[in-house]
């Protein structure tokens, strides 16, 4: 198994060397993902400066987006797919001639889509461009009379409105339709009605109905005790209510008296049981023979020493993490 080394490190908060570290010591910000040392020593070996030496948050990235800032000189310029997307990155000339390519010139441009333009004052006679509302409000102040189409054919079926005979009449516009119809007395048999016998034998009567299928009924409440038709519900519930949720496997005095040993005197058994165990309060305190117990479970004198006082003689150590802690 490896060793683990661990550098004092901020996992969040504000972004910065830390206010002190030991001379040669590296400590990780992960808020700025930058790696810093410290340099120098005033004697007590405390670093008189702290220096990034690493890391995306004081150095360029070779990947991700970074703020870079005061003035830099490139060698090269960007590479392909790497156009500009905000006010202050660098701009490929592919990528400005992709721009210029998708304006309009303005000597005699050939738009597409909907282009747009300022509607002019009605009645301007220059070069500048008409938009379809100017033409509209022109043909309206033309003096085309009041027989405009939009107005008198709506429907656009070249009759004007007026003119046509309606293809239906809408109840509300007839009038002195009566109010209500008075329905005629009539009787008939029940042979007379088409399949009514056939839908009283298949109804069950009130005295001694003789059920089929899986007849329902609505469960009366938990308690009840009275002539009310009991469902499986109600049953369900009245047994549940016994074994009051007991899992399956206890659920009968049988599996109960099993879990118990079929022992008549579990309480005792149990309890005289208990007597010979640790106290879980007294945190092996109570233990006959401390030393004996440390023998047995293979720890040696290491066991007995403080976590700020450790003294290792020879041997090897294996495994371990050394953790520089948080700043």
């Amino acid at each position: 198994m490896a060793n683990t080394i661990q550098l004092k490190r901020r996992v969040s908060g504000v972004a910065g060397a830390p206010a002190a570290l030991k001379s040669g010591e590296l400590a990780h910000n992960e808020v700025d993902n930058t790696v810093y040392v410290g340099k120098g020593d005033d004697g007590s070996g405390n670093a008189t400066s702290i220096l990034p030496v690493a890391g995306s948050g004081g150095f360029l990235a070779l990947v991700g987006t970074q703020t870079v800032g005061g003035a830099k000189t490139f060698s090269l310029v960007p590479k392909s797919g790497q156009d500009a997307s905000s006010g202050n990155d660098l701009v490929r000339k592919s990528q400005v001639d992709s721009l210029l390519s998708a304006k309009a010139p303005l000597a005699s441009p050939n738009f597409t889509g909907s282009p747009t333009a300022p509607t002019a004052v009605a009645g301007t006679n220059s070069t500048q461009i008409a938009t379809t509302a100017f033409v509209n409000d022109a043909i309206a102040g033309f003096g085309a009379g009041d027989m405009a189409k939009s107005t008198y054919d709506t429907d656009n079926d070249g009759k004007v409105d007026a003119a046509e005979v309606a293809d239906a009449a809408p109840w509300a516009g007839i009038t002195g339709k009566p109010t209500s119809f008075t329905p005629s007395s009539h009787s008939h048999s029940i042979a007379q009605v088409t399949g009514l016998q056939t839908a009283l034998d298949a109804k069950a009567p009130l005295a001694s109905p003789v059920l089929t299928g899986s007849p329902t009924a609505p469960t009366a409440t938990a308690g009840t005790n009275t002539t009310q038709i009991a469902t499986t519900a109600f049953v369900a519930a009245a047994i549940g209510a016994l074994i009051d949720a007991a899992p399956g496997a206890m659920d009968t005095l049988n599996e109960l008296a099993a879990a118990l040993g079929d022992d008549p005197n579990f309480a005792t058994t149990v309890t005289n049981a208990l007597a010979g165990k640790l106290s879980a309060a007294s945190n092996l305190s109570d233990l006959p023979n401390k030393a004996t117990s440390r023998s047995n479970l293979g720890l040696g004198s290491m066991a007995t020493q403080a976590s700020s006082n450790v003294a290792i003689t020879g041997g090897s150590i294996n495994g371990i993490t050394l953790d520089g802690g948080t700043f």
